[in-house]
This record gives C-alpha cells, sequence and structure tokens, in this order.
C-alpha cells in the first residue's frame, strides 16, 4: 500500500498535494500496481492522471478539493477532433481533476468526499471548469462509495469505456451527473444524483472518432432529481444503444424529463427495458422522440427506435401551481438556491418520423395522476410537425390535447392496464393517437 502522506502529500486544506499523490500513483504502477492510499485529512488538488492497475481508496472522511486555481488543472485540449458533432463538455477530457486514457484495471472508492467547490472558469467561449472524472477507452473501471459534490462540468464522464461498475455514489453536482458515452458492460447502481442539468444520462456520441453502440448497459436502484432529465437516452445519438435495462428508480422534483428516449443524430435504439420506477412531481414523466438533427459525419440516416418495454410505473404530484423553466445555462441559480425547477406538466410524448416510426413499444401496469386542468377548446389543438432540432417537450407547443398520452408516427403500440388520471378535473382525453397503426389497449 502507497499511502500518500509518505510522498509529500499534507491534507490540510491549503498546498497543493495532486503532484505528490501523482508520485504516488506512478510509483504504484511503475512497481506493478496495488493500493494508493488517502488518510483522513483536506487534499487540495489539480488534475490527477490515474494509471493502469492502481486503486485510489479513500480512509473514511479523506476529502479532495478542487483546487480554485485553474492553472493546477491540464488546460482544454487545443481543436479536439470531432467537436462539432456532440456538446464541448463532451469533446474534452484533460481538463479533470481525474484522467485516464487507455488504461486499465482502475479504481477509485472509499467513503471519502470530493468537493470541486463550485468553481466556474468563465470565457468566451467556455462557461464551465473542470469535470471531477473524465477516463477515455478504459477498461475494468469501478467507481464506487463516494461523495462528489459542486462540479461545474460533467460529474462522471466516461467514454469508450468497458466492464465499468458506479456503485454508492452520492452526486450534487451544477450539470450532469453519470454520463458514460459508447461504452459497454457497464453497471450503475444504488446512487443519488441531484443535478442542475441531467442525472444519469448515456449517450453514444462521436468523441471517439468513430462509431461505437451504448450497449449492455444497467441502471438499477438510483435516486434522481434534476432541473432537466433525470435518466436521457441521447441527445447525442450518432451510433446505438442496445440491450439496456433500467430498474428500481425514484425519480422527483424534475424539471422537464423524467424518462427520456432520443434518437436524434441517426441512432438506433432497441432492446430497451424500463421497470419499477417511481415518479414524483416530473414534467414530463416519459418521452420517446425521433428526430433528424443529424449532427454527425455525413451520411446521417434518420434514427430509429424499436422493442421498448416499460412497466410498473407509478406517476403522481403533487404539483405546484406556478411554474418554471431552468434549463442548464441557469444550473448554477438552481443548485444554489436549492429550486425545484418546474414546466409546465405535459403527457407521455411519443413521437416518431413518417419515414421513422416509433416500433414496439409496450406500456404495463402504469399509473399516471398528471395535474388536469385542460378545457373543451384545448381538445383542438393541432400540433406542427418537428423534423430537427433539439428534443424538449415543449418543442411542439406549451399544450397538448391529451393529459396522459399524445402519440404520433408509431407502429404497434400495446397498453396493459395503464391507468391515467387527474387531480383536477380535465375536458381532454386520456389518449389522443395520430398515425399511429397496431395499437393495442387492455
Amino acid at each position: 500500500m502507497y499511502n500518500v502522506k509518505d510522498f509529500g502529500a499534507l491534507g490540510n486544506g491549503v498546498n497543493l498535494d495532486s503532484p505528490a499523490i501523482q508520485k504516488a500513483i506512478d510509483t504504484c504502477s511503475e512497481n506493478g500496481g496495488g493500493t494508493v492510499f488517502l488518510p483522513v485529512g483536506k487534499y487540495v488538488c489539480g488534475t490527477i492522471h490515474m494509471k493502469s492497475h492502481v486503486h485510489l481508496l479513500f480512509e473514511k472522511c479523506a476529502v479532495i478539493l478542487g483546487s480554485k486555481n485553474i492553472a493546477d488543472f491540464d488546460p482544454l485540449e487545443e481543436n479536439p477532433s470531432n467537436s462539432e458533432y456532440q456538446d464541448l463538455s463532451h469533446s474534452y477530457f484533460h481538463h479533470s481533476l481525474f484522467h485516464a486514457d487507455n488504461v486499465e484495471d482502475i479504481a477509485i472508492t472509499g467513503f471519502g468526499k470530493i468537493d470541486m467547490q463550485s468553481e466556474w472558469e468563465v470565457t468566451e467561449t467556455w462557461c464551465r471548469a473542470c469535470k471531477i472524472i473524465a477516463f477515455k477507452e478504459c477498461r475494468e473501471v469501478v467507481i464506487r462509495d463516494l461523495v462528489m459534490l459542486n462540479a461545474t462540468d460533467l460529474a462522471v464522464y466516461l467514454a469508450g469505456c468497458e466492464y465499468v461498475t458506479i456503485s454508492g455514489l452520492n452526486i450534487a453536482a451544477h450539470v450532469d451527473g453519470i454520463s458514460p458515452d459508447c461504452c459497454r458492460n457497464v453497471t450503475i447502481s444504488d446512487c443519488i444524483v441531484d443535478t442542475g442539468d441531467d442525472a444519469i444520462v448515456p449517450k453514444c456520441s462521436y468523441t471517439l472518432g468513430y462509431l461505437k453502440a451504448m450497449e449492455n448497459l444497467t441502471i438499477s436502484n438510483c435516486v434522481c432529481r434534476s432541473s432537466a432529465s433525470a435518466i436521457k437516452f441521447g441527445t447525442e445519438s450518432n451510433s446505438a444503444f442496445r440491450n439496456i435495462t433500467v430498474t428500481g428508480c425514484t425519480i422527483y422534483n424534475t424539471g422537464l424529463k423524467g424518462l427520456a428516449i432520443q434518437a436524434c443524430d441517426g441512432a438506433v435504439i432497441e432492446g430497451l427495458t424500463i421497470s419499477n420506477i417511481s415518479m414524483q412531481n416530473v414534467g414530463n414523466p416519459i418521452l420517446m422522440m425521433i428526430l433528424d438533427r443529424a449532427r454527425g459525419p455525413k451520411p446521417c440516416p434518420v434514427g430509429i427506435i424499436r422493442n421498448v418495454n416499460i412497466s410498473n410505473v407509478v406517476i403522481t404530484g403533487p404539483y405546484p401551481d406556478e411554474y418554471q423553466v431552468t434549463m442548464a445555462q441557469n444550473a448554477r441559480d438552481y443548485f444554489n438556491n436549492n429550486v425545484t425547477a418546474k414546466q409546465k406538466p405535459i403527457p407521455f410524448l411519443i413521437a416518431g418520423q413518417p419515414d421513422s416510426p416509433i416500433q414496439n413499444l409496450t406500456l404495463s401496469n402504469i399509473t399516471f395522476v398528471a395535474p388536469g386542468g385542460g378545457t373543451e377548446e384545448d381538445r383542438d389543438i393541432k400540433l406542427p410537425e418537428v423534423r430537427d432540432g433539439y428534443p424538449i417537450s415543449d418543442m411542439f407547443g406549451p399544450k397538448f390535447p391529451a393529459y396522459g398520452m399524445w402519440a404520433r408516427h408509431v407502429d404497434n403500440i400495446k397498453l396493459y392496464n395503464v391507468e391515467f388520471m387527474t387531480e383536477k378535473p380535465d375536458a381532454r382525453d386520456a389518449v389522443v393517437l395520430e398515425n399511429v397503426t397496431r395499437f393495442k389497449n387492455i
């Protein structure tokens, strides 16, 4: 075991300790691997590079503080490749607390804490600071039992990684929480994620410079709150999402989407099983959408969503009487002031495209208590066709002709024991279908 204090770390909350911790990690790796031990203390750190076969272990109550001097972190990559195909945060890796590229058998665990201290970096092109963890094309990764606070860029971002275990994290971050991108064989379990942007958000972007599916993923027993989306697939969606299970999760006080499945950039999304979900006070509980945004290398086909099963879901209020929208750019205000960000609640939104309908969707054992309040005039609302753009719940308009589910361009929807109710009287129909074939409601 390599104790970081034997390499010069002070843990006094003042001195910069990342050089000493880096020396311990390098020595451990050079000697074939082992455990680097972080005893109780407060360690101010800039960028730390993880190396193969190293386990960084926090003693209970040990704390890493992200340095408030941005110069202590590796700089952003200059002109990262393929950055036009995904949001900027998904193009940068080096500007992070923990960075690793193409290493294997690494772990960061222990009942300690990482606090990035809400430090923001504001320039003409950048209004975030540092990720906590940014791993690229790594294998055999374990991140477990840590508190992660006040990150002003993505908290945990993994791109192209395989055989990943994330468990027992307690994350409170200004932007996204856990973001596996183009990863395989991943489990995310028993985490509490509270974010100013999306909480748990798998992606299949083009950040690697080639197409790779997000597949063999299980998300279980997590609690999520977000000003945006709680559990979202996309928006970056260039390749495929396959063989994915979400189960046993609780979502509450979430401003936009509870569960979002979005094929915007040509992705094929198939084989999703979502079950045993509880939601309270969520703006748009379920969104499934195909758009032809085509943000990717050409040719970029229209995406596909098929073979999705959602079951055993309970969605209730109470809903606030007044609503506000807090998007990601206002994440600091949301997080610092504990704002419950809300848009006016809308029904399940299921929208394919005329040339690519959503296929084979099964909803079973679902109870949705919507706020209600729709009028007779709302029954006649005609919603526009939407082909491209960024998928948000209100891109079709602020009101919908249904209070329970609105679906368009879908082939084969089955509803088994699905009950739509309202808190207040509502003159609209529970379900409105447009260009939907093979619909069954039992």
